[in-house]
């Protein structure tokens, strides 16, 4: 196994890890799902998929446009407590 491989392995676990624990500590907690959460999972799994992608060298221009739009709808939402 390269070392490429075990990068690409650790970045996919974390995307996973980063879903499944934080719908499990808001389950757990009994705490809903806000905007907040959101913005927290979008950026927490967008930066590893993205050195994924490009690790992989397959990051192009619409995987790069797409990931940017769900970081611009998740941030450029306010919140119903901010309005």
């Amino acid at each position: 196994m390269t070392a490429i491989e075990v990068v690409s392995y650790l970045l996919a676990a974390s995307i996973l890890a980063v879903v499944v624990g934080g719908i499990w500590q808001r389950i757990s907690s009994g705490k809903g799902i806000g905007w907040q959460f959101i913005r927290y999972t979008v950026i927490a799994t967008s930066i590893p998929l993205v050195g994924l992608l490009a690790l992989n060298g397959l990051l192009t221009g619409e995987a790069a446009t797409i990931i940017t739009a769900a970081m611009a709808y998740a941030f450029g939402k306010t919140s119903d407590k901010e309005e």
